[in-house]
């Protein structure tokens, strides 16, 4: 991650400074009040002034910082969720952290810090949701993990206890890419006979005489009932089985008859050394509800490889 700041609602530069302190270059700033903006640039002189109003910065002024910017950092007003002051839904204040999620949207850094009072957890919105679950959704619908703390000044070295919530949001590469070409239902049954061998699991289900006529009848893809579309169907060879349920009501592709409990769990990759107890429904119903193996080894890989 680089070390490109930009600040919004910037005020003095408090903020700023502290992230200057640790090592950041402050590239940009938006403040309205003359005497801050002052300040703030004889302190960071090299900071480009980019506007007075967020509200009247167009979207094409900001999109010149997407790919420029590593760190969004920034403190709404917080006069309107305050527990000093009158907490008003209306006031038109609480609404100016939409314009910092826009410049977020725009400018999309790897990094944001929303700075603002501990009061704006308990504050609601008109429509009585509380404004914090608004911040959290609207950050992670731009794709950004979120989360938030209320800190005390005073366990960092501030001779003050002063308490400001922060909240971070991240865009992190947690989710693993498909790393191999899809595995079809024919690869993952092939090897496996059509009669029971011993292997746990391989289990044939008893079917009545007029379900097996039935099912002889099916082609690929085609459902025993056509009432219920998730109901029982002859799966195709040559793709990705479907989701794989509680209930056995998938047919083999070549042969006539249910699955097996172990070729549901060959459809959810877990290798035949794994065992199942139980009787073959309850076999199922484990297989059903499992996360399939080698999709939470993807996902633990990842993980490891993300430095957070």
């Amino acid at each position: 991650m680089g070390n490109k700041v930009l600040d919004l609602f910037a005020g003095c530069g408090g903020l700023s400074y502290g992230f200057q302190l640790a090592g950041y270059d402050i590239i940009g700033f938006i403040e309205w009040w003359q005497p801050a903006i002052a300040t703030f640039l004889q302190n960071h002189p090299s900071s480009t002034h980019i506007g007075m109003d967020i509200t009247k910065i167009s979207d094409e002024i900001l999109l010149k910082y997407n790919g420029k910017v590593d760190i969004i950092v920034g403190g709404p007003p917080c006069q309107g969720f305050s527990i000093c002051g009158k907490r008003n839904p209306k006031d038109e204040r609480n609404k100016l952290y939409q314009h910092f999620l826009r410049c977020v949207r725009l400018v999309e850094p790897h990094t944001v810090v929303m700075e603002n009072v501990r009061g704006l957890l308990s504050m609601k919105a008109e429509d009585n949701e509380f404004v914090i679950s608004k911040i959290m959704r609207d950050f992670v619908s731009l794709g950004y993990f979120v989360s938030y703390k209320v800190l005390t000044a005073s366990d960092f070295g501030v001779a003050q206890n002063r308490q400001r919530l922060f909240i971070i949001a991240q865009k992190l590469n947690l989710f693993p890419l498909p790393t191999t070409q899809r595995k079809t239902v024919h690869e993952a049954l092939n090897d496996l006979p059509n009669k029971e061998n011993g292997l746990n699991g391989h289990i044939f289900f008893p079917t009545q005489a007029e379900t097996l006529l039935r099912i002889k009848k099916l082609k690929q893809g085609e459902l025993l009932c056509q009432k219920f579309k998730c109901g029982r169907l002859r799966l195709f060879a040559d793709k990705p089985s479907r989701t794989i349920t509680t209930n056995p009501n998938c047919i083999h592709p070549h042969h006539d008859r249910f699955l097996t409990p172990r070729e549901y769990a060959r459809l959810q990759s877990f290798p035949d050394s794994f065992e199942f107890v139980g009787s073959r429904n309850d076999m199922v119903k484990q297989i059903g509800n499992a996360v399939p193996p080698l999709l939470a080894q993807a996902v633990a890989e990842k993980l490891r490889e993300v430095k957070l």
